[in-house]
């Protein structure tokens, strides 16, 4: 069965693509060339550079993947770079995509099955192990999308793993690592604190690990205006606070309720239904991007085999929703650009985005606005069913 889980991946992983893997590996190459300051880098250079976004990355991605890239440039060829400074009118071109795609992903392969190994020693369930490997979502998320994400999530379910075994400092370390890579897992943090009260002393002693790794690694840059704008400039850190209800933003406020209902809580289950509900809301009141989805997903998956049939049906609707939103994003290449690795002209394919907008004459963004409140109405039944049972 692992078997053909990757072989499917194999038959998956050349022929999809998105920029954002091109994108991030375009930084990437400049570790290789010398270059240990990505950010006053980019700002310096900014106008001279074929691909002049910043990097929105803690400094750790740009040093794992840089020397990962680095690690493996040789077996690329001598187009791999040409082609990652291609942002003209050829950049879905390069005949070597195919290539490019399945070496680049194959790390994100290692960690995929290594999750579902982890899953099923934390569970000990074969249901959730096969589940892992053939659902289409993680599919889609890990290979399709292409983002590194894939690796913090890992590093999630290990320290969850070490958390289990009362491992406490490896515990506190993986998801420092994680947190060093991309701030994203600090949203799981207090849940590991919080674990079991009656070691609240025990946690205490080791928490501090969980920030070593993020300290460690931005102390050369967090007084320079380049990294901060980097930083601040990402997705995550303007998106949480976003949503806001008589100028108080909404989802710190439901994560609060969740912790302290966790707190207290005596459920088996307690840290898979916290994170679950944590997952709801945060894909519900965001304008999240798909890739976060990768977070939450080992833990809903879980708890979706728990669930009687009623409540999977629920959780299948939403991340149909969850879909039918990313699908309408006015993003090409969530849709049909995805096949750019099989022939450029997807590229040029109209959207759903634009479909609906030019050709039906209707407001996409509408119907967005429309999903998400239908998505925050179902999350909201789905906490008032959680605390009726409790």
């Amino acid at each position: 069965m692992v078997l053909l889980a990757i072989l499917i991946r194999f038959l998956i992983i050349p022929f999809f693509y998105h920029p954002d893997i091109k994108s991030q590996h375009y930084h990437f190459q400049f570790l290789s060339k010398g270059v240990l300051n990505i950010y006053q880098f980019i700002s310096t250079n900014k106008k001279n550079l074929g691909y002049s976004d910043t990097f929105n990355y803690l400094p750790l991605t740009y040093y794992t993947f840089g020397s990962f890239q680095a690690l493996i440039n040789p077996f690329l060829g001598s187009d791999f770079n040409l082609w990652l400074n291609d942002w003209g009118e050829t950049k879905n071109n390069n005949p070597n995509i195919n290539f490019y795609m399945l070496i680049l992903k194959l790390p994100y392969l290692i960690l995929d099955i290594s999750i579902a190994y982890l899953l099923l020693k934390i569970y000990k369930q074969i249901d959730l192990f096969y589940l892992w490997l053939f659902n289409p979502i993680s599919i889609y998320l890990i290979y399709i999308l292409g983002n590194f994400d894939i690796l913090p999530t890992f590093l999630i379910i290990l320290s969850y793993y070490y958390l289990k075994k009362n491992k406490l400092s490896l515990s506190y370390l993986s998801i420092g690592i994680a947190i060093a890579l991309k701030v994203y897992p600090i949203i799981f943090l207090p849940f590991l604190f919080f674990y079991k009260k009656e070691y609240f002393f025990k946690h205490l002693k080791y928490i501090w690990i969980s920030f070593l790794p993020l300290v460690l690694t931005i102390i050369p840059f967090v007084f320079q205006n380049s990294f901060l704008n980097s930083f601040l400039g990402s997705g995550l850190t303007q998106k949480i606070l976003e949503y806001k209800v008589y100028n108080i933003p909404l989802f710190p406020v439901i994560y609060t309720l969740i912790l302290l209902q966790y707190i207290f809580s005596k459920s088996k289950y307690k840290f898979e239904i916290a994170t679950t509900l944590c997952f709801l809301f945060f894909i519900s009141l965001l304008n999240f991007h798909p890739q976060w989805i990768i977070w939450f997903f080992p833990f809903v998956l879980f708890i979706y085999t728990k669930s009687k049939l009623s409540k999977k049906i629920f959780y299948i609707l939403f991340f149909l929703l969850s879909f039918l939103y990313i699908f309408l994003i006015n993003d090409n290449y969530l849709f049909w650009g995805h096949l750019v690795a099989i022939d450029p002209i997807f590229a040029d394919i109209t959207s759903p985005y634009k479909l609906i907008k030019f050709k039906l004459n209707q407001n996409p963004d509408t119907i967005r606005l429309l999903i998400h409140q239908l998505m925050l109405f179902l999350s909201v039944l789905g906490f008032i069913s959680y605390a009726k049972r409790k």
